[in-house]
């Protein structure tokens, strides 16, 4: 995921949770830009695996990241984007220094990533607790068919949310693992039927991101083995048994042999052949 940032501080710091996301001026788009020179669909947020790219839709006034116009860049924390007149700051989910970026406060949250639902987030309150399912008394509501009325009990747990089934038809999965009642991190992955939710905190976003980049950009080259010397020795080649010098001939004695055995086994057939006429 990203945080964004408007430089001029339009509003506060927002998270991009969609794998595709669109900005534009057009009321459509994801994050829409009423200022003038911003195109209808300015540019995508693409997301993947790991990475976050920006991707410049042939907008006229160009998408620039850094200063420099790009038509598809990986986003990292501390680049600047400007597109048209706006001018946005990718923060870093770990700076607790950001104005905005981090705060004690800030809720937990549960992100589809899957079926209909895919990108849609949802709120836990650091206090109190809060029951999801398909009936409208509840919380969270999801009118999905594979839901019960009140499927899952969730709550803020000192660092943890803790899960709890509400003895449902199809059940609840931590991490693809049946649970009644299990606490749940950072990053885990909460299945219920059909529907996958990411969870995701604010500790566990910070320490994901500083992780990843200890190990891209601080991480040693990789050490290359010693190359063993060979020895100097005469290759001994390997012949298939089919090559003329590695199949053993036969005599002169042989072949003379394997003659006047034809030729008896051709005067018998004859002989034969014959006797068989006369009769």
């Amino acid at each position: 995921m990203l945080k964004l940032q408007f430089k001029d501080q339009r509003q506060p710091p927002f998270w991009v949770v969609e794998k595709l996301y669109s900005i534009g001026s057009d009321a459509d788009n994801h994050l829409v830009l009423p200022d003038e020179g911003i195109a209808p669909l300015q540019a995508r947020l693409i997301a993947t695996a790991d990475k976050i790219f920006l991707k410049d839709n042939n907008s006229e006034s160009g998408c620039f990241v850094n200063g420099q116009r790009i038509t598809q860049k990986e986003l990292l924390p501390g680049d600047e984007i400007q597109l048209g007149p706006v001018q946005l700051e990718v923060l870093d989910p770990g700076d607790d220094t950001h104005p905005g970026s981090h705060h004690p406060t800030d809720p937990w949250r549960l992100v589809a990533s899957g079926s209909w639902l895919a990108g849609q987030s949802y709120v836990i309150p650091n206090e109190g607790s809060v029951v999801l399912g398909r009936s409208n008394q509840c919380d969270i509501v999801i009118p999905g068919t594979h839901l019960s009325r009140r499927h899952v009990e969730l709550r803020v747990q000192g660092g943890s949310l803790r899960v709890k089934d509400l003895d449902s038809v199809n059940g609840t999965y931590l991490n693809d693992r049946p649970v009644t009642d299990a606490l749940a991190h950072g990053g885990d992955q909460l299945r219920l039927d059909v529907y996958t939710f990411k969870v995701v905190s604010p500790v566990g976003d910070r320490q994901r991101t500083r992780v990843r980049a200890t190990s891209t950009v601080n991480s040693a080259p990789p050490v290359r083995a010693p190359r063993v010397p060979t020895e100097d020795k005469p290759r001994r080649w390997k012949l298939r048994p089919t090559s003329p010098g590695n199949r053993q001939e036969p005599t002169y004695r042989e072949q003379r042999q394997e003659r006047w055995l034809w030729l008896v086994v051709l005067a018998a057939a004859a002989l034969l052949i014959g006797a068989f006429y006369w009769l």
